[in-house]
């Protein structure tokens, strides 16, 4: 982790560990946490913690609950809660998360997507007079424009204040 950063400190046991030289291809579903520091080739799934150490070459599809990467991975990434890239990590591929912790050093090649939890957005309206004309929007109507004349202060949406 990077040199300001807190660790988590869960007490997640580690369920599985495939270990430097050890090749494994096929399907891993798991519950808990799982380190591999090996090569893997196929398709991992859990809602736990999947940890790739730096010698971890991973191929194929990671369907995880957090993730922390030193390794490598070429493929699709779909991470629930938290995702670490350590400064040894490459990815080539997508990720898709919604909580993304990239250290210096870590190489992205591919579409990153991050959503979270955030409410509906909402329409942020600025508006200001610099000495020119007013600015005057439809009355009565829904997404009109605000009034501002002359002397008015510039406001933003993000005031929180009625215009």
């Amino acid at each position: 982790m990077g040199l300001f950063s807190k660790k988590k400190t869960d007490n997640t046991e580690l369920n599985a560990f495939l270990g430097v030289g050890t090749e494994y291809r096929g399907k891993l579903d798991f519950v808990g946490a799982v380190r591999i520091d090996g090569r893997f080739d196929g398709e991992i799934s859990t809602e736990g913690d999947l940890v790739l150490g730096r010698k971890a070459h991973i191929t194929g599809t990671v369907r995880v609950g957090r993730l922390t990467s030193c390794g490598r991975i070429d493929g699709d990434v779909v991470v629930t809660e938290h995702t670490v890239l350590e400064a040894t990590s490459v990815l080539n591929g997508s990720l898709h998360t919604p909580v993304l912790t990239v250290e210096r050093g870590a190489v992205v090649e591919g579409c990153v997507s991050m959503s979270g939890n955030a409410g509906p957005v909402r329409k942020k309206v600025v508006a200001a007079d610099f000495g020119g004309k007013g600015v005057s929007g439809s009355a009565g109507q829904p997404d009109a424009e605000p009034s501002v004349s002359s002397g008015s202060v510039a406001r933003t949406g993000s005031d929180d204040a009625s215009i």
